[in-house]
């Protein structure tokens, strides 16, 4: 399937600076396992992922994802770290722009922005792989909003200049670029399901989530996103033990 479809880190001199201590990494993730098993004993796919959402947002974790981040100040919220964070795959993103839109000079925003769109294409492919076997939705309201939202924040007009004519992007250039969006998402599902498994094999299926947030923060943001009401936690677990969807 082929679907077509910032950083700002701002700060105030007059507000208060918030020292993290030094841990290191290694330390830092089996302590926050420990507090978060603790706080958080399961079962944690209860409630259509709401007991999972609270860890996602609970002090514990922001306070870990600051550290990791080597943030000032500790993020608020989950999707404050999303949406301020760059990618892990910055690497994998840029040789794109740089392939089929060689007048873009490319910024953190337009790394954000292609990274937001992929993550909403990886919802819309989840749905279609699980529309195999359900009757599903493929525009759910949460997806459609998050789609729209990706969208309205993308800096379009700087990616595909309308003018003068000769910065006008040709269409097939533009087709590939977006078929090659697609092809990052299908990857990076695929890549989220194996580690998913491989997580939970390891350490059970409740230990197992928690570590996968420690060890992975991006992929439970797409579970997050993608698997809310009507989704049930049983559509989750289906989706992970599909094989490869081929289109």
């Amino acid at each position: 399937m082929k679907t077509r479809i910032t950083i700002i880190v701002s700060s105030e001199e007059t507000e208060p600076v918030f020292i993290l201590d030094v841990v290191p990494v290694v330390n830092l993730k089996e302590k926050t396992f420990s507090k978060l098993r603790a706080a958080f004993p399961g079962p944690l796919l209860e409630d259509n992922l709401k007991t999972l959402q609270t860890l996602a947002n609970s002090d514990i974790y922001l306070e870990f994802l600051s550290r990791v981040s080597k943030q000032v100040k500790p993020f608020q919220t989950f999707d404050e770290f999303l949406d301020t964070t760059p990618p892990d795959a910055e690497k994998k993103i840029r040789p794109i722009f740089k392939q089929y839109l060689t007048h873009l000079v490319i910024n953190d925003q337009d790394i954000a922005s292609f990274h937001k769109l992929a993550t909403v294409i990886q919802s819309i492919v989840i749905l279609m792989n699980l529309n195999r076997k359900l009757n599903l939705n493929l525009k759910l309201p949460h997806i459609a909003e998050a789609e729209a939202h990706a969208v309205q924040n993308a800096p379009l007009w700087r990616w595909f200049p309308s003018f003068p004519p000769e910065a006008q992007i040709e269409n097939h250039v533009r087709s590939a670029f977006w078929d090659v969006l697609g092809t990052f998402a299908e990857d990076a599902n695929e890549t989220a399901r194996k580690e998913i498994q491989n997580t939970l094999h390891e350490h059970g299926q409740d230990e197992g989530l928690i570590w996968l947030a420690i060890q992975e923060p991006r992929i439970l943001g797409v579970i997050l996103n993608t698997f809310i009401n009507p989704l049930i936690p049983a559509d989750f677990l289906r989706w992970i033990a599909l094989e490869k969807q081929e289109n």
